[in-house]
């Protein structure tokens, strides 16, 4: 779908390589989340996903849920890192 909201940029991190582990580090945001791409322990890719801050939580989840859903599809990491927030 042409200016899907949830595509991941392909440009920014490049293709897995077969023998790679692939982390994806996520930041526990849900206006402005923070990601880093590492393959073997090396940078290749970070960014941010944005969603509207004025949006009510349960809709600002939903739509990190489809952004990662579209990363995970796209980059296909062996591990995901959640940062651990104090509530």
């Amino acid at each position: 779908m042409a200016g899907d909201p949830y595509k991941v940029k392909k440009n920014k991190v490049p293709k897995k390589g077969t023998d790679t582990q692939r982390i994806l580090a996520l930041d526990a945001a849900t206006s402005i989340t923070g990601y880093s791409i590492y393959d073997d322990k090396v940078l290749v890719g970070y960014g941010t996903f944005k969603t509207s801050s004025s949006l009510p939580a349960a809709e600002r989840i939903n739509n990190v849920k489809n952004w990662l859903k579209a990363a995970l599809k796209e980059w296909e990491p062996d591990f995901i890192g959640l940062e651990n927030i104090q509530l």
